[in-house]
């Protein structure tokens, strides 16, 4: 089985242009996967990890239940932490280490005419779950699927996870999806390492996507220092090789509606 870790970066709401404090001109909702054998050592490594380069920030608390939030490393003002940029490759190395696979749907926001946040978010689960079920019929030894999120509020949860399962059972493609099991599982992210892990690697695609199609909008943040990540993570993502309806599916899409 494979776990399917998923995690938004940006804010699905609505922006202006120029940009208002605290906007978000694209949305994304990303995923780490890996093997359920796996599971344990990456949660033992990163816990290490995290001991050894936030001892100070822990201090008497629990390093499992210490989140390093991926917004915080990637954010401009740290442009310059060695410590910080240190940290991303060390998590970027587990990644490698455990055969991780890189998923995510980024949305290019339309101002004038804005989508709906649930809309947004709901939507971006579905385009991620037919790059997850075109993963696992690739991968016949380990051949279905179980999709891990971050909790929130509870009514938002419910939602999510109707619409998840309205599309497997009531939507053509979602039919297909057949390798992946149950409704969404919504966890507390400082139990969930995994969740922890996706969060700083969400964060890493989000400002790489934000660089390459925003950084000319009035007011838009420089994320152009996190532009030295882009080849590790690109060579992370799933990369289809069955056709479907006449297209191979990989793990990065970008939907733009700013056309």
């Amino acid at each position: 089985m494979y776990f399917f870790y998923i995690d938004e970066s940006g804010d699905p709401a609505g922006h202006h242009e120029p940009l208002f404090n605290g906007e978000t001109p694209i949305f994304a909702l990303s995923c780490l996967a890996i093997r359920e054998d796996y599971w344990k050592d990456l949660d033992r490594d990163y816990h290490k990890l995290k001991i050894r380069f936030f001892a100070e920030q822990i201090g008497d608390r629990e390093a499992q239940y210490y989140e390093v939030k991926g917004n915080e490393l990637t954010g401009h003002h740290n442009r310059n932490n060695k410590r910080d940029h240190a940290f991303i490759q060390q998590v970027l190395n587990l990644c490698e280490k455990y055969h991780s696979t890189l998923f995510s749907i980024v949305f290019l926001k339309n101002s004038t005419n804005p989508t709906s946040k649930t809309s947004l978010y709901t939507m971006a689960l579905q385009y991620l779950v037919e790059r997850f079920q075109s993963f696992l019929e690739e991968n016949a030894l380990t051949p279905n699927g179980i999709i891990i999120m971050d909790s929130r509020i509870q009514n938002y949860n419910l939602e999510v996870a109707k619409s998840h399962l309205s599309f497997i059972f009531g939507h053509d493609t979602g039919k297909t999806c057949d390798k992946i099991i149950e409704a969404p599982m919504f966890v507390d992210s400082r139990l969930t390492t995994g969740l922890q892990i996706t969060d700083i690697v969400s964060s890493c695609i989000y400002t790489n996507y934000y660089y390459k199609n925003s950084m000319f909008m009035i007011n838009a943040v420089d994320y152009s220092h996190m532009d030295k990540y882009w080849s590790r993570l690109e060579s992370m993502q799933f990369k289809g090789t069955i056709n479907h309806d006449g297209h191979v599916r990989n793990g990065f899409r970008i939907i733009d509606f700013q056309k």
